[in-house]
């Protein structure tokens, strides 16, 4: 019983986000905590995760609170996708060559990694800025011309479920659903590599080394669910055994965290007793945290401890949370991992190193990263650690260990600014000044780039995009 009681610490956040009590009403909606708004002529919206925001049991005895907000868990690594794409912004509006007389801007919303959250923050783009009416658009200066979703498979699908319905163009910078609606895939672009393209590859590796008796874990998700049911039998026709096929556990509500626990060290001792010394992990860009939580578990018990060679799929990415910076990474030690193309940007380091939380007021991601990274407190903070020393602000993100934070531009990240110039050469070429309406200048042509279908910029966007040479070999 100790043991779990260490790992449920293990699993809380640094700290837990406290809200004043307030008057509730059941015509308004929980409040999506983390967004950054920039507004310009024309506006690329972002739905993506940061953070972890867990709620406290509902009961529906009352209208939905922020009091019902309990733990509050950062993946400080995720702040870079949020920067990438204001970073692209930035570049595209510094350049009067590109897009000339129009600037662009964004609108960020956390989805935290929920579907509740991802689906509010789509029907908020489809509401006048800070009002949640669904339909309804006093103005047309922030309606976004496309939205990036991301990172994970879940977040795009959920999105996609309202905004195609709007015909919204959307772009996938991480993992994207098989969608069976051609309607809705119409309006999709993926960033990420085509998922077979992967799994053959894995395939290969497995035949090249003779490793016919493996083990596999996946995510509990649709995602995870395909991947069990569609590629593991093509596996099996080319001569692999599975030795165990074990689900990851969900997260779910600060009640429920016993729970996945429970089931997360089960499933690791059925790891370790079983002889399959090469095992398939087919997870999300959270999954890393949740095998270093339990391969942590290991430390606290009498388990047996084997070696394992784990391939990792290139949706994964090394996620972690702050209280986990101190622990070993010895498991995956050796491991094999797939992964999407990447390269340094000029000028994305020195944006970084810039960026500072006391004149950012507009990030309201940057807050809840900056105390969690440096496990200090800004001013006016409303974060119970009152134990914690002040952020100054001068804090450097280049003292971090890559654990916590990179500095290099991830593949997620340079998945999102390539998105975002995809999406700026697709407006480009429907701009005034390339087309025969040369004459039309400033507002106008802001007007009727605005007014283009959005079915056109979806077309334009997938013309711009070559995904075929994005995956290789670690």
């Amino acid at each position: 019983m100790m043991v779990l009681v260490v790992l449920l610490l293990v699993l809380l956040p640094q700290a837990v986000s406290k809200f004043p009590g307030a008057e509730c009403s059941i015509s308004d909606p929980l409040p999506i905590l983390y967004k950054y708004y920039q507004l310009g002529d024309l506006n690329i919206a972002g739905i993506t995760s940061q953070n972890f925001v867990f709620l406290s049991s509902i009961n529906f005895e009352k209208p939905p609170c922020p009091e019902l907000f309990d733990d509050t868990m950062v993946l400080t690594q995720l702040y870079q996708h949020i920067l990438a794409l204001a970073f692209a912004v930035k570049e595209v509006n510094e350049n009067p060559q590109i897009l000339p007389n129009v600037t662009l801007g964004f609108q960020i919303y956390n989805s935290q990694f929920s579907a509740s959250s991802t689906y509010q923050a789509s029907m908020e783009l489809l509401s006048t800025q800070e009002r949640f009416i669904p339909n309804y658009k006093c103005g047309i200066h922030n309606n976004p011309v496309v939205v990036i979703g991301g990172p994970n498979y879940n977040v795009f699908l959920h999105m996609t479920a309202i905004l195609s319905n709007y015909k919204m163009p959307q772009l996938a910078y991480g993992s994207a659903p098989v969608l069976e609606n051609e309607k809705e895939g119409a309006f999709i672009t993926q960033m990420f590599p085509n998922g077979i393209h992967q799994y053959m590859g894995i395939l290969q590796l497995l035949l090249h080394f003779r490793w016919t008796w493996i083990g596999v874990v996946y995510l509990d998700d649709d995602n995870g669910d395909r991947f069990v049911q569609k590629v593991l039998p093509i596996f099996s026709q080319r001569g692999i055994c599975f030795d165990f096929i074990e689900r990851l556990p969900k997260q779910g509500s600060s009640s429920a965290n016993n729970l996945i626990v429970e089931k997360g060290i089960n499933m690791i001792k059925k790891i370790m007793t079983h002889t399959a010394n090469v095992v398939i992990v087919h997870g999300e860009i959270q999954t890393m945290l949740v095998l270093r939580t339990l391969f942590q578990y290991l430390k606290f018990s009498n388990e047996p401890k084997k070696a394992k060679l784990l391939i990792m799929t290139a949706q994964m990415d090394f996620t972690s949370f702050p209280l986990q910076r101190l622990w070993d990474v010895d498991f995956i030690h050796g491991a094999l991992s797939f992964a999407v193309h990447s390269k340094e940007v000029v000028g994305f380091q020195e944006f970084i190193q810039i960026r500072n939380p006391i004149s950012e007021k507009e990030d309201k991601f940057m807050r809840v990263f900056w105390e969690h990274t440096f496990d200090c407190l800004l001013p006016v903070s409303m974060v119970d650690m009152m134990d914690k020393e002040f952020c100054t602000g001068e804090e450097k993100l280049e003292s971090l260990p890559g654990s916590i934070f990179e500095m290099s531009m991830t593949a997620h990240s340079y998945n999102i600014y390539n998105a975002v110039y995809a999406v700026v050469h697709a407006l480009q070429t429907m701009h005034p000044s390339n087309s025969k309406q040369r004459t039309i200048a400033g507002g106008q042509g802001k007007k009727l780039l605005s007014q283009v279908p959005s079915q056109t910029i979806s077309l334009e966007i997938a013309k711009h995009i070559n995904i075929s040479c994005h995956l290789i070999y670690l």
